[in-house]
């Protein structure tokens, strides 16, 4: 299910004045302008010794190294773009990179740095204008600033794979995984979510365990929204791997969603991009964290990274189609966007359904569209979604243009699946 902690603005890139007389200036400046991460990721290797406005490589390399977890090399670039190339960037994308840059320092857990960034840069903004536009600065250099005294996440492993148990439950109108996960010598059953963006548990949960408050207020997005808090342990153990000083959200209860799934407790992206891999089998009801971890595929990088969120690329045919990768969701559906492309064909084949279906924040009844079937490739391996649902309308607040969502109907497709986000790649095996 998709949990957002709202901190980000979306990046708005002018390319007022800029002079694209090149093919290749165009071609960038319009992924950039586009937000279309997957096609620059592509396109910018073969293109960047063609490509005549030098600014242009600096921040293509930047949203590169956002978009594909390679936050070091991200802050480099955007040091390197701040200091010498403010001008020529304009002011929008400057208050951009400076925004990007908190977050990932706050990703890393330098909370300090990051709120003492974002202090000093709204220190030079007239009153008003800090007021008007730049509220949202404000407020995350404030929760920065609230656990800035906590100390930043940690993994710590043994020299060795760990392996543990992968319960796969019935859960409204699909199916939820669940791993073990043990604090204070209890263990808990936790979804294993990468529509999550930080791990999280239930208010009632909280209480029992006994997590500290580090945030009375923090506003979260889903299905729906709402107001939750952040609160922290000095660990969870999951299977022999510690997590230490987890940020987590704690989720306020909802009679309603609990009714059909009660949510208790999710781990999300910030252990899941930590550990690196994540080998799950279905099937076998395991999930493996390999110590050695594999290699990128010939087909190279289908992961991407955009507001805490995972996105996959996948193809039909020759068609390119991003889903959100969302293992919190029970099944999987295609979205507006590829209904509009292809109304004609869904109109004609398809054949008008409704569910009720929901995660944070509130259930819903949703008019759809079924389709038989649809085929897909995903990193050079072809299978089929069957009985998939088409929604013409936006189904939920933090849907953006994505084709649709890959969630357990896709995972229960196969033997084996491989999550990398430190090499940002998915891979399947039949």
């Amino acid at each position: 299910m998709r949990i957002t902690i709202v901190c980000l603005l979306a990046l708005f890139l002018s390319t007022t004045g800029a002079k694209a007389q090149e093919s290749a200036d165009k071609r960038i400046i319009n992924h950039l302008n586009q937000n279309s991460w997957f096609a620059l990721e592509e396109d910018y290797p073969k293109m960047k010794d063609k490509i005549q406005t030098p600014v242009l490589k600096g921040l293509s390399e930047v949203m590169i190294n956002i978009r594909f977890n390679q936050p070091q090399k991200a802050l480099t670039g955007i040091d390197s773009l701040l200091a010498h190339c403010q001008s020529e960037l304009g002011s929008s994308n400057v208050c951009s990179m400076v925004l990007f840059k908190s977050k990932i320092l706050g990703e890393q857990g330098c909370y300090a740095q990051s709120a003492d960034l974002l202090y000093r840069f709204l220190d030079q903004i007239p009153e008003a204008a800090r007021k008007e536009n730049f509220s949202f600065y404000t407020q995350l250099a404030n929760y920065y600033n609230e656990v800035r005294n906590e100390q930043k996440p940690e993994i710590i492993r043994p020299n060795r794979d760990t392996e543990l148990p992968l319960s796969i439950k019935k859960a409204g109108r699909g199916m939820l995984m669940f791993v073990p996960v043990t604090i204070h010598g209890k263990t808990y059953p936790f979804i294993f979510d990468t529509g999550a963006s930080s791990s999280a548990v239930s208010e009632r949960l909280a209480a029992e365990i006994g997590f500290r408050t580090v945030r009375d207020s923090m506003h979260i997005e889903g299905v729906g929204s709402g107001t939750g808090r952040c609160g922290t342990v000095d660990s969870i153990m999951v299977g022999d791997i510690a997590f230490k000083h987890p940020i987590f959200t704690i989720i306020p209860s909802n009679p309603e969603v609990d009714t059909v799934y009660q949510i208790d407790a999710i781990l999300g992206l910030d252990f899941i991009r930590m550990v690196g891999e994540t080998q799950l089998y279905p099937r076998d009801g395991k999930v493996i964290f390999p110590l050695q971890q594999s290699s990128l595929p010939p087909t190279g990088r289908n992961l991407m990274l955009d507001e805490g969120q995972s996105y996959l690329k996948a193809y039909s045919g020759d068609e390119r189609l991003i889903f959100h990768f969302d293992t919190g969701d029970v099944k999987g559906d295609l979205f507006n966007p590829y209904y509009l492309r292809h109304k004609k064909m869904i109109d004609s084949k398809g054949t008008k359904d409704t569910y009720r279906g929901g995660g944070f924040g509130a259930m819903q009844t949703v008019n759809i569209i079924r389709l038989a079937h649809i085929p897909l490739t995903v990193s050079g391996t072809a299978f089929e979604l069957t009985n998939i649902a088409v929604a013409p309308q936006t189904v939920t607040k933090v849907q953006k243009d994505e084709d649709g969502s890959m969630g357990m109907d896709f995972i229960n497709l196969f033997r084996k699946v491989t999550i990398n986000y430190n090499k940002m790649f998915l891979t399947i095996e039949k």
